[in-house]
């Protein structure tokens, strides 16, 4: 369904027309989006992801005691309805186990007990304290010892038990997880070319107002194996990616009350580009397995030094305008790069929850159908001219238009 609008820039007042990102299409593959196999699910509403992981494990034959070493948490990662049925399982089977034993009672201790169901309704009111009665048996039981044995023991199994099934069905209520579902990732990334440099960007933002603390953002890309990985052995491998912003050298901290801008520099060591395989390899000016991700911005503000001073041809096409269009050349060579590694960018934000001090992980991935080369994303936050709040708009959180240097970079430009 096709979407614009209309809004008006700030600083000339005049009106800049946008569609959503069904319309901001430069990429052929967007239209099979709903359909494209994925790493991380798009399961969530708006096409946003729920975090889930599309891996099954086939697991060795004893896997089962590796599993069985941390019952809690075996239990609280299972579905709600395994962890019912195994909860009710243990409070059956602790209620047959006693209903026998009360059967062994000797007569002369007065319980009142001559058959199983009877013994059956005596274990479940000694388990859950519902209290014995006087229908025609002594409540103190003559004071029969194995009587007051078992009536004891049952009751404080019955106390571990109900402690278990409590910390089970409140971690599972106040997991991190959960709280995860309001941090909002934009539906599509954008490639833009700034500088001469390609940029992979995208939004990220919090719907909640109550914001988590220490929160902050990584991002890695699966690749399948190729010919551009000859010293690859698995399969699908993870590759870091380092942003730009926010600074992961500053960990990556974010603000996530007002939407944030991540940035990605497709440079030499962006797993995002096919890797260079010539046998002459430099660590100061490209990337080879198995050396660490390095960044070109870090050599440039000097915040790192190379010593290998030799120029070293660009990437990607390059010209004098600050804001320039992605060629066609650069956009299939990419494209075909993507195709071929299967290429899945996955997002983890994470941050604690103030209210549970329980750490929150957001997961979200982008294949190559989500990516618009040449849009930037529209302005989605406004101020109340009255009292200065910021209103953020998230019916256009995932909107884009085509690029825009003015919008994008300003009218100025600063120097540090």
């Amino acid at each position: 369904m096709r979407r614009s609008g209309h809004e008006v820039d700030e600083k000339s007042g005049a009106g800049v027309d946008y569609v959503d990102r069904s319309d901001a299409l430069e990429n052929p593959l967007l239209h099979g989006r709903q359909q494209t196999p994925r790493m991380i699910d798009r399961s969530g509403g708006m096409n946003h992801s729920l975090g889930t992981w599309n891996i099954r494990r086939l697991r060795a034959p004893h896997a089962w005691r590796v599993y069985l070493s941390a019952p809690f948490h075996t239990l609280v990662n299972m579905s709600l309805y395994k962890v019912l049925f195994c909860l009710t399982s243990v409070y059956l089977i602790l209620i047959i186990i006693y209903a026998l034993l009360y059967l062994t009672v000797d007569p002369s201790c007065n319980m009142a007990i001559n058959t199983f169901p009877q013994s059956f309704i005596f274990s479940v009111s000694v388990l859950f304290t519902i209290g014995f009665g006087v229908g025609g048996n002594d409540i103190y039981f003559n004071s029969c010892g194995s009587a007051i044995f078992f009536i004891t023991s049952q009751t404080i199994i019955g106390v571990f038990v109900d402690a278990i099934a409590f910390g089970i069905f409140y971690a599972r209520f106040a997991r991190g997880q959960s709280r995860a579902a309001t941090i909002y990732v934009s539906a599509v990334a954008c490639i833009q070319k700034i500088r001469g440099n390609l940029y992979f960007t995208f939004q990220v933002c919090e719907m909640r107002k109550h914001q988590l603390a220490e929160a902050h953002v990584r991002c890695y890309v699966i690749l399948h194996k190729s010919p551009h990985f000859p010293h690859q052995v698995h399969q699908m491998q993870a590759y870091p990616m380092r942003l730009q912003q926010p600074d992961d050298d500053l960990n990556g901290w974010l603000i996530l009350a007002l939407p944030t801008t991540c940035v990605h520099r497709l440079d030499a060591w962006s797993p995002l580009t096919p890797p260079n395989l010539g046998e002459l390899h430099n660590a100061a000016t490209d990337y080879m397995y198995p050396e660490p991700p390095q960044r070109a911005v870090d050599v440039e503000t000097g915040n790192r030094e190379n010593r290998y001073r030799a120029e070293k041809e660009p990437l990607f096409e390059r010209s004098q305008s600050p804001i320039e269009h992605v060629s066609g050349e650069d956009i299939e060579r990419l494209l075909r790069y993507w195709s071929e590694t299967h290429m899945e960018v996955v997002v983890v934000v994470e941050g604690v929850d103030a209210s549970t001090s329980s750490t929150t992980q957001m997961r979200h991935s982008f294949k190559a159908c989500d990516v618009l080369f040449n849009q930037q994303f529209v302005n989605c936050v406004f101020v109340d001219e009255k009292t200065g709040a910021a209103i953020i708009d998230f019916n256009r959180f995932d909107d884009t238009v085509p690029l825009d240097a003015k919008t994008l970079l300003g009218d100025h430009s600063f120097s540090p």
